[in-house]
């Protein structure tokens, strides 16, 4: 009977211990998600400035400004348009 308690008490120990050791590990996995959830919403809102600031950059005005104050180039009048055609063929 000795015996019998000795060993039933070392199993609820055992047991007791891994009881505590899973919920640790638990505990700290979630902290891990909710760490990285938090960093991938960031992530996410970067993202979204990051496609605004694009779209910003690449907006038709924005790149005739530069291309007139930069390269000093302008949209031709009419008088300044020549058509080519092409006789025969190629």
């Amino acid at each position: 009977m000795n015996r019998l308690n000795v060993l039933l008490l070392t199993l609820v120990v055992f047991s007791s211990w891994s009881v505590v050791t899973a919920q640790y590990d638990a505990r700290k996995r979630y902290s891990e998600l909710e760490k990285e959830q938090k960093l991938a919403q960031t992530l996410e809102v970067d993202y979204g400035r990051l496609l605004l600031e694009q779209s910003t950059w690449g907006a038709h005005a924005r790149i005739e400004k530069a291309v007139g104050s930069r390269l000093g180039m302008h949209t031709p009048d009419q008088r300044e348009v020549q058509i080519v055609s092409v006789k025969g063929g190629a």
